[in-house]
């Protein structure tokens, strides 16, 4: 049996350096950069590619996924799956990922606004986030999409530790649970904000 309190409360305090505080945030801004490459790469083959388009553009968008894993980042969807293994002293590392993240997604959407790329991918944006949110009940409709999103971010994150063990390929359980949720179009925080951007 799992004894909470040793999961949630009793882990110690991880304590960074400057340094190391320093490469988390950058980490985590470069972790929103990808996202918001990732979400570009998805409206522009939706725009290109027609009835293909959706499936097109999950793939490429899993790539920003895949990118962020080999490399390490520090994505806020997926922090929040360590979330009992890290204990509830170092929970301070997700609202300081998650800004991370926005910030460098907004970063990534200012530069796409401001180039030859925003005729094509705003449009997309309004047509995909427009009817969300005027749809009735969105929150709890954006609650229950969230959701599925988490779970297979977490099966994706997972795969990392657990492919290997089954001689699966790494490659391919990072990047399949993404592909799903992206298709799906279902809620993620971080490429979210893209969208809401050029609305």
């Amino acid at each position: 049996m799992i004894d909470c309190r040793s999961v949630f409360i009793m882990k110690p305090l991880e304590k960074l350096t400057k340094a190391q505080f320093a490469s988390f945030c950058l980490m985590a801004f470069c972790s929103g950069v990808m996202i918001g490459v990732g979400g570009t790469a998805f409206l522009l083959s939706v725009d290109r590619y027609d009835e293909w388009g959706k499936l097109i553009g999950s793939v490429m968008f899993s790539l920003g996924i895949l990118a962020i894993v080999m490399f390490e980042m520090k994505l806020f969807t997926g922090l929040i799956s360590d979330m009992p293994e890290m204990g509830a002293k170092n929970w301070w590392k997700l609202p300081v990922c998650f800004l991370g993240n926005m910030l460098g997604v907004l970063f990534a959407a200012v530069l796409v606004y401001y180039s030859t790329l925003s005729d094509k991918v705003v449009p997309q944006a309004e047509a995909l986030m427009l009817p969300k949110l005027n749809a009735e009940l969105w929150y709890v409709k954006a609650l229950s999409s969230s959701i599925f999103c988490g779970f297979l971010i977490t099966l994706s994150i997972g795969a990392v530790k657990y492919a290997p063990r089954k001689g699966l390929s790494t490659t391919v359980g990072v990047t399949f649970p993404i592909i799903v949720f992206a298709f799906c179009g279902f809620d993620h925080s971080v490429a979210n904000t893209l969208y809401f951007f050029f609305i």
